[in-house]
């Protein structure tokens, strides 16, 4: 037994035992607060490839949050590369056969199919019901059919299970815009602003919602004394 532990025995354990123990704290390492803030920060610092990189590094280990402060920066190269890992991250919650699913819908969006699309992803949300961006998808496709009630529905559901998904607020607050429901519209676009508060387009919309909704207010004031005058 003695020469199972001699000095040179004895170092070569103590060095397995470390190699071991790295081994199964690297990939908790990777994904610790640390790390994520570590990437958030390189993304900050860099540019191009190097941002992208690190904006990577943030889908692979779980930087949502991370990803989510770069949304609300000040860059808009930051805040493309941002909204592009988010839906990186988002595709990441899928299995295998609904990735699967969601190529082929793609695929027949592109040869101008959208019934096959629709049916592929109508499959996607029956089986898997719990995937956010397999119902964000839907409601796009429902939204270029003209069927914008169908369409709300499925916003719903993705916010529901993803309340930071900040297109399928946009998605709502549009649909709400098409059915006159200003109030509603508003309060979506309010809901996309604080995820994404510097784009143009969503604060545009949710401007002219609140800008219809005063003038309807003015319209329906009853007139004064002095206004009759």
């Amino acid at each position: 037994m003695r020469r199972f532990f001699t000095p040179l025995c004895v170092r070569l354990y103590l060095l397995l035992a470390a190699c071991l123990a790295v081994n199964f704290a690297w990939p908790h390492a990777m994904r610790s607060e640390w790390n994520r803030e570590r990437l958030y920060r390189q993304m900050l610092a860099s540019s191009g490839k190097e941002r992208i990189a690190a904006a990577e590094q943030l889908v692979r280990y779980d930087g949502q949050e991370q990803l989510l402060k770069a949304l609300r920066s000040d860059s808009l190269s930051l805040r493309t590369v941002a909204v592009s890992a988010l839906f990186d991250l988002w595709m990441a919650d899928a299995s295998e056969e609904a990735a699967l699913i969601l190529r082929v819908a793609d695929s027949s969006m592109e040869r101008k199919n959208a019934k096959g699309a629709l049916n592929h992803l109508t499959r996607l949300t029956r089986d898997y019901p719990f995937f956010a961006e397999g119902w964000n998808r839907r409601a796009t496709l429902l939204w270029q059919l003209g069927e914008v009630e169908k369409a709300l529905a499925d916003c719903r559901k993705a916010v529901l299970l993803n309340p930071d998904h900040f297109a399928a607020w946009q998605g709502m607050g549009m649909c709400h815009l098409r059915l006159g429901e200003l109030s509603a519209a508003v309060k979506a676009f309010q809901n996309a602003l604080k995820l994404m508060p510097h784009d143009r387009g969503t604060l545009r919309n949710l401007q002219w919602c609140e800008e219809m909704i005063r003038r309807e207010k003015l319209k329906d004031k009853p007139a004064t004394t002095d206004e009759i005058v």
